[in-house]
């Protein structure tokens, strides 16, 4: 189960990468939902949009797959922890400067996708400027 406010944690609406990135990148299908089970019994569904290495680590990005109350528009960045029993788990994460990092590095990773290999701005990640 997922606490709703957990969720809520994670989303920033004022810190977004090209969003025309994402979603073009994507073709999402049912495949692609994940359900998220409530406190209180309330199941969100939510697209599993990518899952990233950082830093050694793996974090998972959803986005809502439908209108909820209460649920932005926006990415839900989780990090995916191997527990004992080998079972993983998402964990939300709380530490801004690792939050903003990971999403930094998921937003270079869809602008080197959007420009492929041809685009030499893109193997420094900075000042990559695309038409």
């Amino acid at each position: 189960m997922i606490d709703e406010k957990e969720l809520l944690k994670n989303t920033d609406s004022e810190d977004t990468c090209d969003n025309d990135l994402a979603t073009d990148a994507y073709e999402f299908t049912e495949d692609d939902i994940e359900e998220f089970v409530t406190e209180d019994g309330k199941i969100l569904k939510f697209y599993h949009v990518d899952t990233i290495k950082y830093q050694d680590r793996f974090f998972a990005f959803f986005l809502p797959a439908e209108q909820m109350d209460g649920i932005e528009d926006a990415y839900y960045i989780y990090e995916i922890v191997t527990q004992d029993n080998g079972e993983e788990e998402l964990i939300p994460v709380e530490d801004e400067t690792l939050l903003s990092a990971v999403y930094d590095e998921y937003c270079a990773i869809l602008e080197e996708d959007e420009c492929g290999d041809n685009c030499e701005c893109c193997h420094h990640h900075d000042d990559c400027h695309h038409e």
